[in-house]
């Protein structure tokens, strides 16, 4: 199989392309010809999450701190909130969750965060950061995940999971046993923030088979890398004016309703 070292995102933009969530074009230019184009408010405020979670584990941020840290974290956001209505409801429940941190993770030993793996499914090289392997006192060895949306509907839980489900093979390579259960925490939910999902082996093949046939489907990709744009609105659509990493320089924004002004792709 090639010598790509895969990832979660790399092969969940292409996923989300073929289902009609992502864009063709963009997963060509950010993962076959290197543009990484730009970063988006959403992405800042997750990493934002993520860092300050990881400084609490590893004790390089105690607790007095963390508002200041916060607030300096907002202020040096790149990108604005897209619509000004969504700030205080992002802005408090991420004070919210933090000011409640040590009541979240009272039950877990966190063993650790943030740490990249580097595995493979058959010969299918990848690579990921864990947010985290802990033990909990209820649900026994797990593996965690910060999701700073809302949570997820059925369909979506289904599939995301299989992120999860990818990393417990790092974790069975290291700890010779696969986790009890994955759990999911959603920062931005006042309450009930955690998600618990039974570890199941049946699960864990399927999520293989999903990254054999993604890498293959890649692999062997012989149409054009259709933009997107060709058929939304590039300037309505959410993905396209506020998520896609090329947003502010891609040529085929507006394609879609500006037909005529554009050379076919």
């Amino acid at each position: 199989m090639s010598e790509i070292i895969w990832s979660w995102s790399r092969l969940n933009t292409y996923h989300s392309a073929l289902e009609g969530d992502g864009c063709f074009h963009l997963f060509n230019q950010q993962y076959n010809i290197g543009n990484r184009g730009e970063n988006n408010y959403f992405a800042e405020y997750g990493t934002l999450v993520h860092e300050m979670t990881e400084r609490l584990h590893n004790g390089s941020l105690i607790a007095w701190d963390i508002e200041d840290e916060l607030k300096r974290g907002l202020k040096n956001f790149h990108y604005k909130v897209p619509f000004q209505k969504m700030r205080a409801s992002y802005e408090n429940s991420l004070f919210k969750f933090f000011d409640e941190f040590e009541d979240v993770f009272k039950d877990y030993t966190i063993t650790q965060a943030e740490e990249l793996k580097n595995f493979e499914v058959d010969k299918i090289k990848l690579k990921g950061f864990p947010d985290m392997f802990a033990h909990h006192r209820e649900y026994g060895k797990v593996i965690g995940d910060y999701k700073t949306s809302r949570v997820y509907d059925t369909k979506k839980m289904k599939h995301n999971i299989m992120q999860l489900y990818l990393y417990s093979i790092p974790y069975y390579n290291e700890f010779g046993v696969y986790p009890d259960n994955l759990v999911y925490i959603f920062p931005r939910e006042k309450e009930n923030r955690e998600r618990v999902f039974k570890f199941e082996i049946e699960e864990l093949e399927r999520t293989k088979q999903w990254v054999r046939d993604t890498v293959c489907k890649v692999l062997n990709h012989k149409d054009t890398w259709m933009p997107r744009c060709k058929t939304v609105d590039g300037k309505k659509d959410f993905f396209a004016s506020q998520l896609c990493n090329l947003r502010n320089q891609c040529a085929f924004r507006y394609s879609c309703v500006h037909r005529n002004e554009f050379t076919p792709y």
